[in-house]
């Protein structure tokens, strides 16, 4: 069982902010006309439709009868034996390299947005007093919540929600919200506001639930990762060559053209997503070099020169993801490696 102080803490209603209390299977606001269902203990805050399809809800209900009889691991195994890739990205502890770079103590309350199979759920846990990890798949907030169980970590609750970039929880909550990897894609699930606007809502939603002086982890993918300006395909931008890199008036036409109305994701400049975090209410910012790739980085170099110019005489350092970006990432100069590394890390603090 998780500990008391985590399942006490309340949910909110993401629209209002109204608390929310236990009734039967289902969370209820006060007034009673705000109802969130709850699943197989799981909170459901959800705005929209299952952002999943048939065959990967098929996949993730598997996942979670094999997490229950054969263990979580096990489980990750049989469901993606056929794909090592993704196995390396739901197993491989390297990946957790970052954690170094956080406040995290025995008093600190994590939130994690996007966890994703639980990859560093219970890594929070380990270090922090508790944890809160809300997933917009219900499927893989259930796999999460197994998985924390199964390795002992009681100070960890899950939901499912945030399919609208707004947060279930009251304000002033957390010590640390991190969000890795998931700021690209979040205004995905929002097709009829403007991707820009989704992201400045979610931002400031973290900045919401933050007590003052908290710390904001937020890693993502840079528009002008050397790899898109030599024109790989850009995976925001349903594959196509040079994607978010172009600009931006000539890539939304050429979206139209191939009969895409809008992005998978919505990337930003190092510049630009710093005064987006700026303007959201935190300073302090830090960036960090992930290298050799935001999703299997090695290192976190802080991206002053000096630090730069440091990292590239350690021995066995890799500077990018493939030949041509290494190769081409030797020849920047180290002021400017900032604004072509392949991923931005930012940390930053609340505004007291």
């Amino acid at each position: 069982m998780p500990h008391d102080s985590v399942m006490e803490r309340p949910y909110v209603c993401p629209l209002t902010h109204s608390l929310l209390r236990p009734d039967d299977q289902a969370l209820r606001s006060s007034a009673g006309d705000t109802v969130y269902p709850v699943r197989s203990g799981i909170p459901q805050f959800q705005r929209f439709g299952a952002a999943e399809d048939d065959a990967g809800r098929a996949r993730l209900a598997r996942l979670n009868a094999l997490a229950r009889s054969e263990g979580w691991e096990a489980a990750l195994r049989s469901v993606w034996r056929d794909d090592p890739g993704m196995l390396a990205y739901v197993l491989q502890p390297g990946r957790a390299a970052f954690l170094d770079l956080l406040p995290l103590t025995p008093h600190t309350d994590v939130l994690e947005i996007g966890p994703g199979l639980g990859q560093f759920t219970a890594l929070f846990a380990q270090r922090a007093r508790s944890v809160s990890a809300l997933e917009v798949v219900s499927g893989q907030a259930e796999f999460v919540a197994q998985r924390c169980a199964q390795q002992g970590r009681d100070n960890v609750r899950v939901a499912a929600g945030g399919d609208d970039c707004r947060l279930p929880y009251p304000d002033a909550s957390f010590d640390l919200v991190v969000l890795n990897l998931v700021f690209e894609w979040c205004a995905s699930r929002c097709p009829d506001e403007p991707e820009l606007e989704v992201q400045r809502r979610l931002l400031g939603e973290m900045a919401r639930v933050l007590r003052p002086g908290g710390s904001l982890y937020l890693a993502t993918k840079n528009r002008f990762a050397l790899k898109y300006l030599i024109g790989k395909a850009d995976e925001h931008s349903h594959q196509m060559r040079f994607g978010n890199a172009l600009p931006r008036s000539l890539w939304r036409w050429l979206l139209r053209r191939r009969g895409q109305a809008r992005p998978g994701g919505l990337l930003h400049s190092h510049d630009a997503l710093q005064a987006l975090i700026e303007q959201a209410g935190f300073t302090d910012l830090r960036s960090f070099w992930a290298a050799p790739e935001m999703r299997f980085a090695r290192d976190y170099v802080s991206t002053d020169a000096a630090a730069v110019r440091a990292a590239r005489r350690q021995p066995g350092f890799v500077q990018g993801e493939g030949r041509s970006a290494r190769w081409l990432m030797q020849c920047v100069p180290a002021p400017l490696v900032k604004h072509l590394t392949p991923g931005l890390a930012f940390l930053a603090k609340k505004l007291a």
